[in-house]
């Protein structure tokens, strides 16, 4: 009856009705919709992105529409790698000289020069010592002299140190007769005190240029320190010391920051200035030179000079020197403003430079030149080749094969050479008998070609397979190797002298290693595959030992049978002791240990344990035997109980019963919001 109303409802307010249940999927469709324009909107983001990426089809010249390929192929040419020095920017040569410090003070202990200038503001300390003894100190005027009480007014201006210490001797000696003559029994010496400091100018390309009150011992080198350095538009090669207004001396640095030497007549005297011109060609060195670096030549040097000033050529020179030019103003055209060549280096020393030339030494061209040594040899690896370069030469230097033992380690009826052929996409493999090679039988030699691959394979059977341990109820348990691929059980039990008295029979457990069930993972497999083929015996052993230790104690039980079950390498058995008892366990009222009673059913033992309890399911119970064969019990069909098995009740299934009430209360919320719905419809749209 309560379906029939449903029914009349429903088909009387069928528009209404659909109308409700629209309106309640909108917030999943909604939501829905939301979900897949957003995924639409990453669509087309992704496409946006892989069409940026694309090169352009008119670069590509076209593709075909058929194949998907570019109608044009393009060939890269072999480019020349470029070492770390190329990609660096180059820097000006010899100006971090002059402001990579932080202190100019290492001057103050400095010896005085021997031509060192007095001037006033100097103090000069004058000492005698033997029969006379005195020491006085004395400052230069502004006029240039001393005064002494007993000597009188003393002129020094423009003597240097030894002159002004001879023209004192005289003038004291006068005074203090003890100083003439050869035989003289008192002695003068004359040195500086306090130092005044000089001013100096510093002009042209220096980085602060102006007036500078300097040490008065400074020279070209530590003045132009103390002014902050020379700008990189300014040259080192024609500094200009002026002197009372005429040019004084030029001063080339070069020669110093490359050789150490000290130029000539470079101290500064007061009122000096030091200019600082730009310079007038600047030459990059690059490439294959031991320090790349943008230099200053002079009028007269040569490409071979400018080489020199940066070290010289590397060890991967070659003897080709590219030189980009620009040609100068006075003949330049539009067609002709660079001129490039290349020249043999022994010819560096008949071209002069020019300002704006670019010399690049090239360096050589890789070429490879290797053969390697693949597998169960003592050294694997990559070695050099060289013209008629042998297997036997190449087996020499991967350890030899003079060691007997190490001998019984190689597969020695076959040998691989993995070759490239030019001819085939694929690398051609040629067999050879490494028996034969190795004893030279009819003077049997193999000829290697650059870039071949050998291949040495390993004799399985030499190497050491896991032994079996065997611990338990046996009268000498220990460590077995297996003696063959199928030795079984009741043979290891026979070499461990059998069982003892106390063993129980069926009561042995064989433990195996989960490698031998399961799929290795793919990198595992991937790894001793390339251990095969690329690498030596001494990386695979490396793989075989990590494998060991991973899955040493990672071993699962395995259930057998019959005595005659074979063994396998790294099994572990271990014999049970006669226990006399039978385990119950799981859904019974008194779980634990029952006597064992030889014929007894497992009714018997069930009901031993207090029978099952209500949680019990009595359609899933099992045996489960000492050797680890389990068997379920069966209405028809009782597995037979012996000494050490294992019964296991085991729950029933929990389900939810169905509540009825629940059931009925929640249709009928249901059919009251839908009559209160199609009441208001009716309500608010009357036919």
């Amino acid at each position: 009856m309560f379906n029939k109303i449903i029914i009349i409802i429903i088909k009387k307010y069928k528009q209404i009705v659909y109308t409700l249940l629209l309106s309640l999927m909108i917030p999943v469709n909604a939501q829905s919709l939301q979900e897949l324009n957003r995924l639409k909107a990453e669509y087309e983001k992704s496409l946006q992105q892989q069409s940026q990426q694309q090169i352009p089809l008119e670069q590509l010249g076209g593709i075909d529409p058929n194949t998907g390929l570019p109608l044009t192929a393009r060939v890269t040419p072999y480019t020349m790698q470029l070492t770390i020095k190329d990609k660096e920017i180059l820097e000006h040569f010899g100006y971090n000289f002059f402001t990579k410090r932080d202190t100019v003070s290492f001057w103050e202990n400095l010896p005085t020069p021997a031509n060192y200038l007095l001037g006033p503001g100097d103090e000069l300390v004058i000492s005698l010592w033997g029969e006379t003894q005195l020491r006085q100190s004395y400052t230069i005027s502004r006029e240039g002299n001393i005064y002494d009480s007993k000597v009188g007014l003393l002129n020094l201006t423009g003597k240097t140190m030894v002159e002004a210490e001879f023209y004192l001797k005289g003038q004291f000696g006068r005074v203090y007769s003890t100083l003439k003559g050869k035989n003289s029994s008192t002695f003068i010496d004359v040195s500086l005190g306090a130092l005044r400091s000089i001013n100096v100018n510093f002009v042209g390309q220096v980085t602060y240029p102006g007036v500078y009150p300097i040490h008065p011992f400074s020279t070209v080198i530590t003045g132009l320190i103390q002014a902050g350095g020379v700008d990189t538009s300014g040259s080192l090669r024609n500094i200009q010391i002026k002197r009372e207004g005429k040019l004084f001396h030029m001063v080339d640095l070069y020669a110093y920051f490359l050789k150490g030497e000290l130029p000539e007549k470079i101290q500064l005297r007061d009122q000096d200035i030091v200019v600082v011109p730009v310079k007038k060609s600047t030459i990059t060195v690059d490439s294959a030179v031991v320090n790349p670096a943008i230099y200053e030549g002079v009028s007269g040097e040569t490409i071979y000079d400018l080489i020199q000033y940066a070290g010289g050529i590397t060890p991967q020179a070659s003897s080709t020197i590219s030189i980009q030019r620009i040609t100068p103003l006075n003949i330049r055209t539009e067609k002709n403003s660079r001129e490039n060549f290349y020249l043999e280096i022994k010819n560096t020393k008949l071209i002069e430079i020019q300002n704006g030339d670019h010399i690049s030494v090239r360096s050589l061209f890789q070429k490879q030149q290797f053969v390697q040594l693949i597998g169960q040899v003592k050294a694997p690896g990559i070695y050099n080749y060289y013209s008629a370069m042998s297997i036997n030469d190449l087996l020499k230097l991967g350890g030899g094969f003079e060691d007997s033992t190490f001998i019984k380690s190689i597969y020695m009826k076959k040998a691989e050479i993995i070759r490239r052929n030019p001819n085939s996409r694929y690398e051609e493999i040629i067999n050879f008998d490494l028996k034969k090679i190795i004893n030279s039988v009819e003077h049997q030699e193999i000829l290697l070609q650059n870039l071949d691959r050998v291949v040495i394979y390993a004799n399985l059977n030499y190497f050491e397979r896991k032994n079996i341990q065997i611990v338990g109820e046996v009268n000498i348990p220990g460590s077995y190797p297996l003696l063959d691929d199928n030795e079984s059980l009741k043979s290891i039990i026979n070499r461990a002298g059998g069982l003892s008295s106390k063993a129980l029979d069926s009561g042995i457990s064989i433990f195996r290693e989960k490698i031998y069930f399961k799929n290795p993972p793919k990198d595992k497999v991937l790894n001793q595959l390339q251990a095969l083929t690329t690498v030596g015996s001494t990386e695979r052993v490396e793989i075989e030992e990590s494998d060991k230790k991973e899955n040493e104690n990672d071993k699962i039980t395995l259930a057998w049978e019959g005595i005659g079950v074979t063994l396998m390498p790294g099994d572990s058995i271990f014999v049970k002791e006669k226990v006399g008892a039978v385990f119950v366990t799981g859904e019974v009222y008194n779980a634990g240990l029952i006597e064992f009673q030889k014929g007894k059913s497992i009714r018997y033992y069930l009901d031993s344990a207090g029978g099952i309890n209500n949680y019990g399911n009595r359609n899933n119970v099992i045996v489960v035997y000492p050797n680890g064969i389990t068997v379920p019990w069966r209405r028809f069909g009782s597995p037979k109980i012996i000494d050490g098995s294992t019964i296991v009740v085991y729950q029933k299934e929990d389900l939810t019963p169905f509540d009825a009430t629940m059931f009925a209360n929640n249709m009928a919320s249901l059919l009251s919001s839908l009559v209160t719905i199609l009441v208001i419809s009716q309500q608010l749209n009357p036919q």
